[in-house]
């Protein structure tokens, strides 16, 4: 990944923790807070999927959990597992519409978040399955669906405007 396409991924993941400690608590509908960290890692893995590591996936994952009181290390290995098949699948299936990575992306949000509430109950939070996927892991995933297309088209935009800029050659003379 180019040094400017590198910046505006560490730049937009400070935004994204940020929007996570400072607005997603005044966001909050009926106790569901939305998860601008999930939707932000899996925004970046569709935006561009030949130049994300590993490690953006994991630090986020890590810093939600120790944000959220849940169980540390649970969203980072779960958003792990969710940008690597998200990035394999989108290389199998890209087509050059809007409709793989926008399908892609749903998807792995409701994953992502129907397994962190599967491992709520797991870890031992006192809190029924039915409950933890009914009250928690579907409205978060319908919350945070809607926050990962609006990520989505911000950076495959943003990012596409720096791969242009730095694709125009000088003007020599």
């Amino acid at each position: 990944m180019g040094m400017s396409r590198t910046l505006a991924v560490v730049i937009g993941a400070a935004l994204a923790v940020l929007l996570q400690v400072v607005v997603a608590p005044a966001m909050a509908i009926g106790g569901i807070v939305p998860n601008f960290l999930l939707a932000y890692a899996l925004a970046v893995v569709l935006a561009r999927p030949h130049a994300l590591g590993v490690v953006l996936p994991v630090v986020l994952g890590l810093l939600f959990d120790l944000l959220g009181g849940g169980p540390v290390g649970a969203m980072g290995l779960l958003l792990l597992l969710a940008t690597l098949a998200v990035k394999r699948l989108y290389l199998m299936l890209d087509n050059d519409t809007l409709f793989i990575p926008l399908g892609l992306l749903v998807a792995a949000v409701f994953c992502v978040e129907l397994l962190y509430a599967v491992l709520l109950v797991v870890c031992g939070f006192p809190v029924a399955l039915g409950q933890a996927l009914l009250l928690r892991g579907l409205p978060c995933a319908l919350y945070d669906t809607v926050l990962a297309v609006a990520l989505f088209l911000i950076m495959r935009f943003v990012l596409g405007r720096i791969e242009a800029r730095q694709h125009e050659l000088p003007l020599v003379r």
